[in-house]
Parts: structure tokens; sequence; C-alpha cells
């Protein structure tokens, strides 16, 4: 196995798995609750008060900022610290939002089947973790993912026990 591979596979392998893990929690959502908050009041930016159908969009939408964010690394540009898209009114239904979930993990995948081996190894780690800025990347998407399967989770159970 070149070092190629086995750091692609380091990057890969946890991201499947999260990915996985929040698949199968979201299989237990129906359209009944899918967007309703916890609470009555939403405050935009307390995650806590987001509805099931807010959180995955939020996953799927680091996805896609993060795709940009390695293109741009790819290509010897700095990376853009952007915001996550808006969620378009018609995301609104658990059907729609699978789509949404599929398609931005494989534009992501793309992304990162196309960085280059020298690419992998030659860039500058950061921190005192000596992570790349590619890995910091795909952690915060991991460490998203870990946390709204969690919430996703939680939620369903409040809404059965409703």
């Amino acid at each position: 196995m070149s070092a190629h591979t086995s750091i692609l596979d380091n990057i890969l392998e946890p991201l499947s798995q999260s990915r996985v893990e929040l698949l199968a929690a979201f299989k237990s959502v129906s359209d009944e609750y899918f967007n309703t908050s916890p609470v009555g009041t939403v405050q935009k930016d307390v995650f806590e008060d987001w509805s099931i159908c807010e959180i995955v969009w939020y996953v799927g939408a680091l996805d896609d900022v993060s795709r940009l964010r390695i293109n741009d690394l790819a290509a010897g540009r700095e990376a853009r610290t952007g915001q996550t898209s808006r969620r378009p009114e018609h995301v609104s239904n658990v059907k729609v939002m699978l789509v949404w979930l599929n398609q931005s993990r494989a534009a992501l995948l793309s992304s990162i089947s196309r960085i280059a081996k020298n690419q992998l190894q030659g860039e500058p780690l950061l921190f005192k973790e000596n992570l790349s800025q590619y890995e910091i990347i795909l952690d915060e998407i991991i460490a998203t993912e870990n946390m709204s399967t969690r919430r996703v989770l939680d939620l369903v159970e409040m809404f059965r026990d409703e």
C-alpha cells in the first residue's frame, strides 16, 4: 500500500463511519416531526433549538463548504472561511434531505479523491497536533456529524415519548 493510499484511508475511514452512523439515526426519523423544534422559540445560532431538518441540513452544508475549502487548498489558494449555505424551502422532508446528504458527501469525496499524493505529503502541518489543513477540515466534519447523530437520536427519542 502506498503512503498516499494510507493517508487517504486514514482520512476516509472515520469520515465514512460518521456518515453511516448519521444515516442509521436518520432512518428512524419521520416527516411528522422532521421540522419540529424541541423548543417554542428557536434561536438560529443555538444548536439545541434546531429541528432535525436544520441539523441534518447543516451536516450536508458543512460537506459542501468543506469541499470548497479542499478545492482551494488543492489549487494552492488559501482555504475560504465561508459560512454554510441556507436551506432552500423545498428541502423540508426526509426523502429530499436524504438526497441532499448523499449529493453533498459525493461531491466532497470527489474533491478528496483529486488531492494529489504530493499535496497530502507536502501539506504544512499546523498546530501542536501536527495535523494538515485537510485533516483539520475533515476532523471538523466528523466531529459535527457525530454530535449531530447524537442530537438526532435524542430528538427522535423525545418525539417518540410525546
